[in-house]
């Protein structure tokens, strides 16, 4: 189960709902905190705190008990209206204190847009921004204190409130019926309010896959009903990836009701943090599993030379009867007969290019080697069965939820491979610039076209996984992962928003990027530079964020 949570325009304006709900007028310390772990709090009456946890990882938006160490901060502020503008997501809570802020009014500005989560104190005054959990460059927007607040470009699709059913209706078909069922979603997600790639699936149901009428009209009217619908019944949709908070259920997924959004969101917390820790010690107990099958697999080798014990003296006896036969034994033979010492008759194998000196001189270097083997054998056999027993050992205490301490400095995570070909030289410019995501992994970005050839087919392994934007000009991206199975979504997002970022889409609001593993990507004969045959691909729908690029890149200047 993934960590990571999603937000789309209904779910941020079913929250502000809420949150107006239970929080209007109550009273609030003036200055959020921003920390370190890339959450931003806000200290409340009543012993309480909203917090917003902005990592990558996690999401959760929870009222907290109010942290022990910040008693000493009085809420002498009011919080007033919480609200988000339709279709985005962007959520404001606005603060009150009399005159102290040059007209009373303050707003903690909460940005939950993909891969730039952010949140910043704005004096709505002068629309400056007063502090900010993450000070940067977005979007060609400067958030550092000081600086001018400017939101999000908005989406501006259709069905704005005020739209009437019959011209959301005529828009609806004018924009969906004409194309193929498999690219309405992209064309739902470029064009109509609300949707988002959590519920695109759901609206569009089988308007996904034919070109029936009664189809298209059923999507309308869930997509309708959506931009519609009075009230929230807050849910936490559930798949075999991920828990999500949702102000209302989909058809066909699996979801369990809760009282508000805010209680769902707190299941969520417990449920991934659960899931990671699940997650972690499966992975743990995978790789003790692999050192275990290897030393088992050892053993097995060390057996099948103890079997073999005595073949250094056979060896040398060969030797021997070899030496003392040197003028019976015919240039060119492959094999050599001979009697030993009791006038058994011994058939023994010799190289034909070789003089009967030479063939003894090589049996008897075998044979020392087999010797020295064998000196060693029971030393090597004990070791091992040392090694099998520690393994075991520490594979029953992590299934018992008590992983030995040891374990920590031994097990050191094996770096991904860089697959066959010319290594580069020191100093050799490489044909990707190189990335790193939330979850660790590497992504490769190509430079250029003939360095796209290069970066697929020299600098990616068989089982990464391979990504481009689909049908512009644009870099091959490889999201370096060698597991079973896709990549953690999180990641597979941020690799995908690369691959729309440096494409001649980079510009669109919404762009489709394939991906698929390297093997599945070829070369075809006289293609030009960058041009590649692609099967088995998926496709993934992002939003370009500079911003997201300038957070993950990696500093190769050391």
């Amino acid at each position: 189960m993934s960590n990571a949570l999603r937000f789309d325009p209904p779910l941020v304006r079913a929250l502000a709902a809420e949150l107006g709900t239970v929080l209007a007028g109550r009273a609030v310390h003036p200055n959020p905190i921003f920390d370190a772990d890339l959450s931003a709090t806000l200290l409340l009456d009543r012993g309480e705190a909203l917090r917003f946890d902005l990592h990558p990882t996690r999401g959760w938006v929870r009222l907290v008990p109010r942290p022990p160490e910040l008693e000493g901060r009085a809420p002498d502020a009011r919080i007033g209206r919480v609200h988000a503008p339709d279709d985005e997501r962007l959520l404001r809570i606005d603060l009150h204190e009399g005159n102290r802020f040059r007209g009373g009014t303050r707003a903690l500005v909460v940005e939950l847009h993909t891969n730039q989560w952010n949140a910043l104190l704005v004096d709505a005054a002068d629309r400056r921004i007063v502090s900010a959990l993450r000070s940067r460059e977005a979007g060609g927007r400067t958030l550092y204190p000081g600086e001018v607040y400017r939101a999000p470009e908005p989406q501006r699709r259709f069905g704005a409130p005020g739209v009437t059913e019959a011209e959301a209706r005529a828009e609806w078909t004018a924009h969906l019926a004409p194309i193929l069922p498999a690219e309405r979603r992209s064309e739902l997600l470029r064009h109509f309010a609300g949707a988002s790639p959590i519920n695109a699936a759901a609206l569009l149901g089988a308007a996904a896959e034919t070109d029936e009428h009664t189809a298209l009209e059923a999507a309308f009217v869930r997509w309708w009903a959506m931009r519609t619908r009075p009230s929230t019944e807050p849910v936490l949709l559930e798949s075999s990836s991920r828990v999500q908070p949702y102000p209302f259920s989909l058809d066909g997924v699996a979801s369990r009701r809760f009282d508000s959004l805010l209680a769902a969101f707190a299941a969520a917390a417990v449920e991934t943090a659960a899931g990671a820790d699940e997650r972690e010690r499966a992975a743990l107990m995978a790789r003790v599993g692999r050192r275990l099958e290897s030393v088992r697999k050892r053993l097995e080798r060390l057996d099948e030379q103890r079997s073999t014990l005595g073949q250094a003296d056979r060896l040398r006896r060969q030797a021997d009867l070899l030496l003392s036969n040197v003028g019976r034994i015919q240039p060119g033979a492959a094999k050599v007969t001979v009697f030993d010492e009791e006038g058994r008759k011994l058939r023994i194998p010799v190289d034909p290019a070789l003089k009967p000196h030479e063939n003894a001189e090589r049996l008897y270097d075998e044979a020392r080697r087999r010797t020295r083997a064998e000196e060693r054998l029971p030393e090597l056999i004990e070791r091992a069965q040392q090694e099998a027993a520690r393994w075991e050992g520490a594979l029953a205490a992590i299934e018992a939820g008590a992983p030995p301490a040891w374990l920590e400095g031994v097990l050191v995570r094996k770096e991904q491979r860089e697959p066959k070909g010319r290594p580069a030289r020191d100093g050799e410019r490489k044909p990707y610039r190189a990335y790193r995501t939330s979850g660790g992994l590497e992504v490769r970005v190509g430079k250029g076209s003939k360095e796209n050839d290069q970066l697929t087919f020299r600098h990616a392994g068989p089982e990464d996984v391979w990504m481009h934007a689909r049908q512009v000009p644009g870099s091959h991206v490889v999201l370096r992962w060698s597991e079973e199975g896709a990549p953690p979504a999180r990641d597979l997002e941020e690799a995908a928003t690369l691959a729309a970022l440096h494409s001649k889409a980079r510009s669109s609001g919404t762009v489709a990027v394939d991906w698929t593993r390297r093997k599945h990507v070829r070369k075809p004969r006289g293609a030009p530079p960058g041009r590649v045959m692609v099967s088995h691909a998926k496709t993934l729908f992002v939003a370009p964020d500079a911003a997201l690029e300038e957070r993950l890149r990696v500093d190769e200047s050391g």
